[in-house]
Parts: C-alpha cells; structure tokens; sequence
C-alpha cells in the first residue's frame, strides 16, 4: 500500500470506499492478517470490512451514520404529531411563540426542526432588500398615544374567511388604529370604505380615549392617502375624517407620503397578525359571534400577547410602565358595524341638545339582557 496507513487515507478522506474495496479484495485472496499487514490496520478493522462485505456487499463498504438507534432525548412521535397539528393550524406561528404559549417543552431548534420535516412545510425565502432604519430608538422616545396609525384592510381576500362573508353577509373592510408606543389596537368592521365609516371610527376611538382621561388633543392620527381618509389626492382636499380631527377633536391629522406603506409599518404589521392568529383559523357563523371573537383576540393582544418587537412586552405592560397602574378597560373597545353607529359622528358635527349624565354607546346586534 505505500506509505501511508489505512488510517491516514481514511483521516485524510482520500476515497475510503475504494480503499476499503482494495483492503476486502486483498483480504479474500490472502487471508485477514496478512490484509492487515498490508494496508497497516488493526486486525479487527479487516476482520470488520470483510464481514461487512460478506453481509451487505458494496453498499457494506460506504460509511455509516454514527448515530446511536436509540435516544433518549428524541422526542416522542405522537409529541412530533402535535407540533405539526398545532403549526397547521396556526399557519405562521413561530416556533419562540409555540414555546412560550402553548407549553411546549422542547427547544425551539427541536421545534423549527420537527416544523421543517412535515412534507406540507413550505419555506419563505426572503428576497434581498435595501437595509431600512431601525425607528425602534425614535418609537421609543414617543409618549403613550401620542402618535395613532390608522389603516383599512380588506377582509374579502382571506380565503377562511370569505365563504363565511358571503354567506352571513359579514363586513368586507376593517377599520385599524394602532398606537406606535405601546402597540395597543383597536378596531371596526364596515361593509363599505368611506369618508363617513372613517369619520364615525375615529369619533369612536376618540370617545373611548377621552372617557378614561386621555387628552385627543395632543395625539396625531397618522393615514396614507385614501381616499377614505382625505377626500381626494390633492393638496387641500379634506375629508369628514380629517376635519372630525382637527376640527372637533383639535388634534392633527398628517398623511404618509405616497406608496410608502412602511410609514405605516405599526398597523400594517397588526393587520398580518390578526390575518394569521384569527381570520385564518376562526369560524364566523354570524355577524355576533365574529364581533365576539373579535373582541376576544383584542383582550389577548393588548392585555396578554407580548410582542418581540418591544421587548417582549403586551401594550397593557408598556403603558404601565409610563402611566402607572391604569385601569384595563382602556385597552378594550368592542369592534362594532360602522354603519349602525354613524350617531357617533353626527352627534359630534350637530350635537343634540345636552342631557346631564347621558352619553351615547353603540348598539350590538342580537344582544339581550337577562
């Protein structure tokens, strides 16, 4: 063989199959230890490759994984069964959020891992982008409901939810605002997108924020240009929307600029949230039992979900933290059908005349007290 030892050629990965074909062919011909001798190896190296050959032929020769057949610490097949169950029905939950809500004890490589071998697991690569500004430190500086994002989304184009739409009639548009500090949400449904429904959304929000002490005045609500939200495109076009805001609120209105949609990455970021924890995995049978859900997963997203992006605090925590204890309501406005609420607007355009005690609050569908 040369100088060089069956070891070295195997270390040095110098074609170990055909040497291990030479060593087996030498040993048939010439017996186990003059084969050893030959190529420099333990006996028990020739003895293994010859029986090995004997067994399997070839494909005996080709490496062999070293992995032992029984671990300890695999997780358990009807364990791997539930992890993809409970990705399958969640859609895009990531394994950190797997871990951290639904007690799932593994690490959350073991969990990506036992995602990436379902068959059904489709990889999203993400295509090469211009670097954008970290506005986490700029966010930061913001005080609680200082600055509101407020967008539409469309409803319609969520295949789960669509046949229910058709068939109960149930809204087409939801009516988002987001508070940048704190990440609270809230939300409406509308059948329509328009001036109007935007105007009795805000007249809605604002209300809600005024009863528990917050001064509108002082926040700016932050739009693209929609035509729901300004009129039209043109500079000096104002909507209902922006004058119920400036107007009657004395807050500010600003408008993002054109195909700039990361201007508003806050609520655009909320409307994939909610697309993917509710819309895509809830039944809708009727119009109360989609407000009801709806409002459920308000309560988890303000008061309970953290969020990764604000270091893994819920809305509620982070405006705690510069309120002080507040009273939780605050962070729960029930979603509601603009269109049966358009008083909220009006009463704030042409007010009735005042009644000590009174305020107005919206009327929920299909709802009796006992």
């Amino acid at each position: 063989m040369g100088s060089i030892t069956y070891y070295e050629a195997v270390k040095g990965n110098l074609n170990a199959f055909g040497l291990r074909v030479k060593l087996v062919d030498f040993a048939l011909e010439h017996g186990i230890k003059p084969a050893a001798r030959e190529f420099a190896c333990n006996i028990k190296t020739a003895r293994k490759w010859l029986g090995r050959y004997k067994k399997l032929g070839l494909a005996g020769l080709k490496d062999q994984s070293k992995q032992p057949k029984n671990s300890p610490n695999k997780t358990p097949p009807e364990e791997e069964a539930a992890i993809k169950a409970l990705r399958a029905s969640l859609k895009k939950v990531s394994p950190r959020r797997m871990k951290r809500e639904f007690g799932i004890k593994r690490a959350e490589s073991t969990i990506y891992r036992i995602i990436k071998s379902d068959p059904d697991y489709k990889s999203k690569r993400w295509k090469k982008h211009r670097k954008k500004n970290d506005l986490r430190a700029v966010k930061a500086k913001l005080k609680v409901f200082e600055k509101i994002q407020v967008d539409v989304k469309e409803l319609k184009d969520i295949p789960n939810y669509f046949p229910y739409m058709l068939k109960e009639k149930l809204p087409k548009y939801q009516f988002t605002a987001r508070d940048v500090k704190s990440g609270a949400l809230f939300f409406a449904y509308s059948h329509t997108k328009d001036s109007t429904n935007s105007a009795v959304f805000c007249a809605y929000l604002m209300e809600h924020l005024k009863r528990f002490g917050i001064k509108v005045r002082d926040i700016t609500i932050q739009t693209d240009n929609g035509s729901e939200f300004v009129g039209n495109s043109k500079i000096g076009s104002f909507s209902s929307f922006h004058n119920l805001i400036e107007t009657i609120y004395k807050a500010t209105h600003v408008r993002i600029p054109p195909s700039a949609p990361t201007y508003n990455s806050d609520v655009e970021t909320s409307h994939a949230r909610i697309e993917e924890e509710l819309y895509d995995v809830e039944e809708f049978n009727d119009l109360w039992e989609t407000l009801c859900k709806a409002l459920t997963y308000q309560v988890y997203f303000n008061l309970i979900r953290p969020n990764t992006y604000r270091n893994m605090k819920s809305p509620l925590k982070i405006i705690e933290e510069e309120l002080g204890p507040i009273d939780p309501y605050l962070l729960v406005l029930q979603p509601i059908v603009l269109e049966q609420n358009v008083h909220l607007y009006f009463n704030k355009v042409d007010p009735p005349s005042p009644a000590k005690g009174v305020h107005y609050v919206p009327e929920y569908p299909n709802f009796v007290v006992e």
